[in-house]
């Protein structure tokens, strides 16, 4: 007899993330949705995932090592290729999922217009003790243009995708090295798919740090996220949003460089 497919597959990325990764594992494990499956792609770390869960024998847990680093949208592509559930979901190795958070939003997708939903998280490590990630509820969900343009709505961990909307767009951009989950969104929203949003702490999110988390680094994400904008500023010229966000953002970036 053949096992029905999994709910929602979750994607995780992992590049020398031993510190962490085994809670953020057990936070996908742990859920009272149980139809869930975990790919963890091995970025080529040190010491290799498999050996670093070695001891989590979960049916539930399969573990990718690719050959080559390729960073984090390569990674969620690989993971993305063997997923088997409706629902695509995405989570770090450094951060966390409440034991309800699929309980809580899987429901969401079912709305046929509803190609995405994200939620609210606890923020932690942050250096002035900020624990809110959202802040005003009252503006999400996030999905029309020019807005989602202007900044990620999305907390990462707490994307909630239909598998199916994420292969037609064409997963996530390979070529990008950060902002690659909101490139995503924005090629979701003009795809036609709409957002919905729970006001809701389901998640927990490690602030990051210069040893922790690419996102550290906002030079860095400020560059990829011109250049993410430019791509969809040249693909879908129409579309509001893109365009004057490159022109805004342009000077500061190139001011950085300098």
């Amino acid at each position: 007899m053949k096992t029905a497919a999994p709910h929602a597959s979750v994607l995780m990325t992992a590049y020398n993330a031993e510190a962490t990764i085994g809670e953020a594992v057990e936070s996908v494990l742990a859920q009272t949705v149980e139809n869930v499956e975990l790919i963890v792609a091995d970025d080529q770390s040190t010491i290799p995932v498999a050996e670093v869960l070695a001891d989590m024998r979960d049916p539930r847990l399969r573990i990718v090592r690719r050959k080559r680093n390729g960073g984090t949208a390569r990674g969620r592509n690989s993971a993305l290729a063997v997923a088997r559930g409706t629902a695509i979901c995405q989570l770090d190795a450094d951060d966390l999922w409440e034991p309800n958070f699929l309980e809580r939003m899987l429901p969401e997708l079912e709305r046929p217009e509803i190609g995405l939903a994200y939620c609210n998280v606890t923020i932690l490590g942050h250096p002035d003790g900020q624990t809110d990630y959202i802040g005003n509820p009252t503006i999400h969900p996030r999905d029309r243009f020019p807005e989602l343009a202007q900044a990620n709505p999305v907390p990462c961990p707490t994307a909630v995708m239909r598998a199916d909307a994420v292969r037609a767009v064409g997963g996530y951009r390979g070529w990008l090295r950060s902002v690659e989950e909101w490139h995503l969104y924005m090629r979701l929203a003009i795809a036609g798919w709409r957002f919905a949003y729970r006001d809701e702490q389901l998640a927990r999110y490690r602030w990051p740090t210069a040893t922790r988390g690419m996102s550290f680094d906002t030079r860095r994400m400020d560059r990829w996220a011109l250049i993410a904008l430019l791509e969809l500023a040249a693909r879908h010229p129409r579309v509001p949003g893109p365009r004057s966000e490159v022109r805004r953002r342009l000077p500061e970036v190139l001011l950085h460089q300098s």
